[in-house]
């Protein structure tokens, strides 16, 4: 008499093994860690930003998938365009349009639930 067969199992390509447990994730300091997934960022700590507009990501303090709040603040970029309008003779108040000009300025990015800085998109360093 043999033995009874017993089926075995057969690991399909892309199919999760029922026993898999997912690794923590890393720990997360001052880096930007890009999930699997697109379009989600998750930051750490105060990073410099890519984008002048609002991006989405995972908030590192509250942890939830937010669209920055940005603000724009004056930046090098400023006074740079500042002084540039005043050395060609804009200096009857015209050269403090860049003042108004938020493409001129820096971007800060907080996240709107938790109001933590995310990071900062400067056009000059």
């Amino acid at each position: 008499m043999s033995a009874p067969a017993y089926p075995q199992q057969v690991q399909v390509p892309g199919q999760v093994p029922p026993n898999y447990q997912q690794p923590p994730p890393p720990p997360v300091g001052n880096t930007t860690v890009v999930v699997s997934q697109p379009g989600q960022i998750v930051v750490g700590g105060q990073q410099q930003m890519s984008s002048h507009e609002p991006v989405q990501l995972t908030c590192s303090t509250c942890q939830q998938l937010v669209q920055t709040r940005v603000d724009y603040e004056n930046g090098l970029m400023t006074w740079v365009a500042i002084g540039g309008l005043c050395l060609i003779g804009c200096n009857l108040g015209c050269c403090f349009i860049p003042l108004c000009v938020k493409q001129l300025k820096d971007a800060r990015h907080s996240c709107p639930n938790c109001n933590s800085h995310l990071g900062t998109h400067k056009l000059m360093k």
